[in-house]
């Protein structure tokens, strides 16, 4: 068996960049649209992740994490931002996935099921942690600099994978050293160039910003294109094979959210 084509270097690329530039320019509208966008985000990664692990009962989980999905979000609407709520979120996620594994009739592969539950609700809360970010005093300018950085990276960074091939990063990736420090190096520019922008932002804050982003970015990156050395052409991996492309692009922008967070609040308090 050997591995399947992936996309091209430049599409992976390209698709992270409207990624981010969509989602930047809704944070620049307001903090609404950017919820939108959140929602949107939300549901079409957790439905790409179920089908990439193909999740046992997958069509039970997906309700479950969407109506947790739903309560975080309102959570953190209604709390101005605060993401405290999101552990209760992600405790009743718990319970309610244990009950959704006693009330299958065929009860196989339950750890897995389990696992694969807690992950979808993860990813959920986690990508509300986007919105929560902009809500602070930051946020109004590092979270449009954040996801342009977040953008930037993984544009700049497949670039340099196919300029320069070598050395690779991990055995199994397609990323590379020279790729990875070029993606790092264009997301600070763009986060410094972003929050120019914007007055009163200092020089370094934004390059802080810039750098969390592309270094958060390109990890997921990383992490997703060494796990997706294990796929095949085996028709048996068709599936998770179609669900590689959605969920390459979009999974680094789901783990920026609590990212962003961390950056913003670690300004507010320096």
């Amino acid at each position: 068996m050997t591995v399947p084509t992936r996309s091209p270097l430049l599409g992976q690329g390209s698709a992270g960049a409207v990624v981010a530039a969509f989602l930047a320019g809704l944070a620049s509208v307001g903090e609404l649209p950017l919820l939108a966008g959140v929602v949107v985000l939300q549901v079409v990664a957790v439905l790409g992740f179920l089908a990439l692990v193909e999740a046992p009962a997958g069509g039970g989980i997906f309700l479950l994490t969407a109506l947790a999905a739903v309560a975080a979000d309102i959570i953190v609407w209604s709390d101005d931002g605060a993401v405290g709520g999101l552990a209760g979120v992600m405790a009743l996620a718990l319970v309610g996935g244990l009950l959704h594994q006693l009330s299958r009739k065929e009860r196989s592969r339950v750890t897995e099921a389990l696992a694969d539950t807690f992950t979808s609700v993860l990813l959920a809360c986690s990508t509300v942690c986007l919105y929560a970010a902009a809500t602070h005093a930051e946020g109004g300018w590092a979270v449009p600099a954040g996801t342009t950085a977040a953008g930037a990276a993984v544009l700049a960074g497949r670039l340099g994978d196919r300029l320069v091939r070598r050395p690779l990063i991990a055995r199994g990736a397609t990323r590379t050293w020279p790729g990875l420090l070029l993606g790092l190096g264009a997301g600070v520019a763009a986060a410094v160039l972003v929050a120019g922008s914007f007055t009163d932002v200092d020089g370094g804050s934004a390059a802080l910003i810039g750098l969390l982003a592309a270094a958060a970015v390109a990890a997921v990156d990383l992490l997703i294109d060494v796990a997706s050395s294990e796929l095949t052409t085996d028709p048996i991996d068709a599936r998770r094979v179609a669900a590689l492309r959605p969920v390459t692009t979009l999974l680094p922008f789901v783990l920026l959210g609590p990212v962003c967070l961390a950056g913003v609040l670690l300004l507010e308090r320096t």
